[in-house]
Order: C-alpha cells, then sequence, then structure tokens
C-alpha cells in the first residue's frame, strides 16, 4: 500500500482508469453477454493499466520516496513575525513528468480545419463526391497552415537552442 501512495498523481489516474475499465467491462458483460463492447471495454484497461505499469516503472518519485527525507524548509514570514502559509501554483501538487522548458507553438484554428475538412470528405462516402470536393478546402488549408507553422517553432527553437 505504501508503494501505491507513493506513486505519482499521473500514474495513479491511469491506474484508477484501468481498474474502471476492468470493473465496467465485467458489469457491461454480466448485464449484456455482448463479446464486442466488453472486449472493447477491456482493452481500454488493459491499455491504461499498461501505461501505468510503464509510468510506475520510470516514476521519479519512487526513488524519492526510498531516499531519506530531509527536514522541509521553514515557510518564510512576513513583516509582523508570522508564518505565510498561502499556497500558490501548483505547489504541492506532484507533477515529476511534466517538463516546461521549451516553446510553446501559437494558438491556431488549423487544427479544426483539419479536423471538420476530414469530416466533410468523410460524409463523401455516403452522399457522393461533392462533400469531398466542399471539404477538400479546409482540409488542404489546415494542413498547409498547421505544417508551415510546425516549422516555423522547428527552426525557431533550434536558434533558440543554438543561441542559449
Amino acid at each position: 500500500m505504501r508503494r501505491l501512495i507513493a506513486l505519482s498523481q499521473e500514474t495513479k489516474v491511469f491506474l484508477l482508469m484501468a481498474a474502471f475499465g476492468f470493473i465496467v467491462a465485467a458489469i457491461y458483460w454480466f448485464v449484456s453477454y455482448e463479446p464486442a463492447g466488453t472486449i472493447l471495454l477491456a482493452g481500454f484497461g488493459l491499455a491504461t493499466a499498461v501505461i501505468a505499469l510503464l509510468l510506475a516503472r520510470s516514476d521519479p518519485t519512487r526513488r524519492r520516496a526510498a531516499a531519506p527525507r530531509a527536514e522541509p524548509p521553514a515557510p518564510p514570514t512576513t513583516d509582523i513575525g508570522q508564518a505565510d502559509t498561502t499556497v500558490s501554483g501548483t505547489e504541492g501538487i506532484d507533477r515529476p513528468f511534466v517538463d516546461e522548458t521549451g516553446r510553446l507553438p501559437d494558438p491556431t484554428i488549423a487544427p479544426f480545419a483539419v479536423g471538420a475538412g476530414l469530416a466533410l470528405a468523410a460524409t463523401g462516402l455516403v452522399f457522393g463526391l461533392a462533400p469531398v470536393i466542399v471539404g477538400a478546402l479546409p482540409l488542404a488549408w489546415g494542413a498547409w497552415t498547421w505544417l508551415s507553422s510546425a516549422g516555423e517553432e522547428l527552426i525557431a527553437t533550434e536558434v533558440e537552442d543554438a543561441a542559449g
């Protein structure tokens, strides 16, 4: 139980999702006796269990939990000598897999345009060639915009890395 408590929050979330998938698959089987849905739910549970196990194996908090703990630093004091106990941001939340270095991409509507274009083009399977032609425009524009902005971000990151 101590090992489970010592895991990071990301690992715990995937473990809970795996348990949820397996439990729902079992309930679904006994309620419906339908194999396809049961297999899909069990597959969801299995996939999230594999992710949880991979995260648990590479979990740096597991190594930190095994190491002796140092005394926590005293909270900073205010002008009148009382301890400042305010917690801001994500202090206290275990985030061992977060890498906050690097650049964030600029916001864009290109992924939505790609999705909308693909959805419109997919309706061409039912309604013929017209939706495919209509969906090709947002799909092409979104793909071009998204890929060109990704290339610009790559160049900016390489220049930033070379300068640093």
